[in-house]
Formats: C-alpha cells, structure tokens, sequence
C-alpha cells in the first residue's frame, strides 16, 4: 500500500528557493532596527514583492514581517532598560 504524502505545492517550493534571501533580509533588519523600516525598504532590500514576503515571514517565523520587526525592537529595548524591582521587594517596603 503506497504512502500518502502531502502535496508540495508550486508556490510552497517557490517560497523555500528564497530561503538565503530571506535570511539576509532577516540580517539586514537586524542591523538597522534603529531606522525606519517599513515595506518600500523591505520591498528595496530584498527585491521581492510584498505578497512574497509576507508569505516567506508566514512561513518561516509564523508572523508578519512589521509584527516581526516590532518585536526585535523591543527585544532590543527590554535589554537596555533596567529591569523592575521584584514584587515581594516592593511588598516589604509598602509594610
């Protein structure tokens, strides 16, 4: 009895042949996260379209390429700021 596989879809393939673009814009980004990126940069940087990079950050990091990019932001924040007191520290000083 024959194994069933799941169709590979063209447009599946296609997105995986961007792989090395993909991981370079994810690069790119990262190194300019203190400028303004938006989907003309995007769109600039990686010669693709903006259909195809949404598919490729959906298919990759399950997630839009701005969600993606608002959260390597405050990744990059969250490490600069000071962190809060613990809360049972700010409890004993309240009593």
């Amino acid at each position: 009895m024959p194994v069933a596989r799941p169709a590979v879809t063209r447009k599946q393939t296609a997105l995986s042949d961007h792989r090395q673009t993909f991981d370079e814009l994810c690069a790119w980004i990262d190194a300019h996260l203190d400028q303004p990126i938006g989907w003309q940069e995007l769109m600039a940087q990686s010669g693709l379209d903006h259909q195809t990079l949404n598919a490729l950050f959906f298919k990759f990091l399950s997630t839009t390429p701005m969600a993606w990019i608002r959260k390597r932001r405050g990744l990059g924040q969250a490490t600069a700021l000071p962190r809060p007191a613990p809360v049972h520290r700010l409890l004993r000083t309240a009593a």
